[in-house]
């Protein structure tokens, strides 16, 4: 306990020197007791895990609120139909009842050329419309049907993300739960408690913004990658049908560091299937460890999923990782590099990814 309130108190004098406007979390300081470091995840997660209810939160809305738009729709249409069906009814009655059998007769009566015409323009003018009711009366149907299909699919997601809000509710009851246990046992809890509002201030006001910058960076970089495979000799490789891409990490340093300077500070590297990313800027220390993997919906694909994440020694919640991943796309399409490949494997291990394309659709 002596040593974790030494720690805590040479932090604490840190912080005592850190201007409030522009705070920074000192990414030099002497390694944290484990205890103290855990708590401070777990206070990161909190603040995490809040964010990610918000979110799902106006998900909720929105999808309730499209709901209510979609039934009131539905509504109108079902007007709308009940009239095109009664119209549709009337053309089918007339043929069913003998109405192409008084224009055929009106056919053979004309007596002249003239007549015949005008007979003729008549029926096909009334064909016409009958054909307008009956593609109106389908395409309503369609129409009404889709609008169904989609609020199925609507209260389907609904339910989705009320499931999602209790997870993350209950999650974050836990883990308060734990943070006050281990606050009341710490014996120095106003101690812990102003690290970690110093902590959540800094990550809200200017970690959060670094990380998706550094992201944002990287998702840009990567929508340029296959034109520098395709201008680097070595990478391709073509054999037959068959076709190997492989890039080294040498090779990929190389290309985001001539993409963007902030990469400079940062390392990339390929090992074990899983692409790392290491770096310290002076104001942030960031780690980022995920893989690859091969996906064919909506369309064929090698998608970067983040497993890892770590800021100022710190791991961040999965919520986090996830938020990333929608907003940055930091994926690689190949039919980008050449028309009408596919990807069929991927792999990185020795400083190396490869990925191995075949003729596709």
């Amino acid at each position: 306990m002596r040593r974790l309130l030494m720690a805590l108190l040479g932090i604490a004098a840190i912080l005592l020197f850190i201007p409030r406007a522009g705070a920074l979390w000192p990414v030099n300081a002497e390694p944290l007791p484990e205890e103290t470091r855990k708590l401070l995840e777990k206070s990161l997660s909190v603040v995490e895990i809040d964010r990610e209810i918000e979110r799902i939160s106006g998900l909720k809305g929105k999808t309730q609120t499209d709901i209510e738009n979609n039934e009131h729709k539905l509504s109108e249409q079902e007007i709308a139909i009940a009239v095109q069906r009664e119209k549709a009814g009337r053309v089918l009655r007339s043929y069913y009842m003998g109405y192409k059998d008084f224009w055929l007769s009106a056919l053979l009566n004309a007596n002249s050329l003239p007549d015949l015409l005008k007979v003729w323009d008549t029926m096909d003018m009334i064909v016409q419309s009958d054909h307008k009711t009956m593609d109106g009366y389908a395409a309503e149907y369609l129409n009404l049907k889709k609008g169904y299909d989609q609020l199925r699919h609507d209260k389907e997601d609904l339910a989705a993300v009320e499931e999602q809000l209790v997870t993350q509710r209950e999650r974050i009851l836990t883990l308060q739960n734990e943070l006050d246990q281990s606050l009341e046992a710490s014996g120095d809890q106003q101690m812990l408690l102003r690290l970690m509002d110093e902590l959540q201030a800094y990550w809200r006001n200017v970690g959060l913004y670094e990380v998706k910058q550094h992201f944002k960076a990287l998702a840009e970089a990567m929508g340029n990658l296959p034109d520098y495979v395709k201008n680097t000799p070595g990478i391709i490789q073509t054999n037959g049908l068959k076709t190997k891409l492989t890039l080294t990490d040498t090779q990929l340093n190389e290309f985001l560091r001539s993409e963007d300077s902030r990469f400079n500070d940062f390392s990339f590297s390929f090992d074990n299937d899983l692409l790392t990313m290491e770096g310290d800027n002076g104001n942030i220390q960031v780690k980022i460890q995920g893989r690859y993997t091969l996906e064919e919906e909506p369309e064929n694909a090698i998608r970067f999923h983040v497993d890892t994440l770590v800021f100022n020694g710190l791991t961040l919640p999965d919520t986090t990782r996830a938020d990333l991943e929608r907003e940055f796309d930091l994926g690689f399409y190949p039919q980008k590099l050449i028309k009408f490949v596919k990807a069929t494997s991927v792999e990185m291990n020795d400083g190396k990814l490869i990925v191995q394309l075949a003729i596709g659709g």
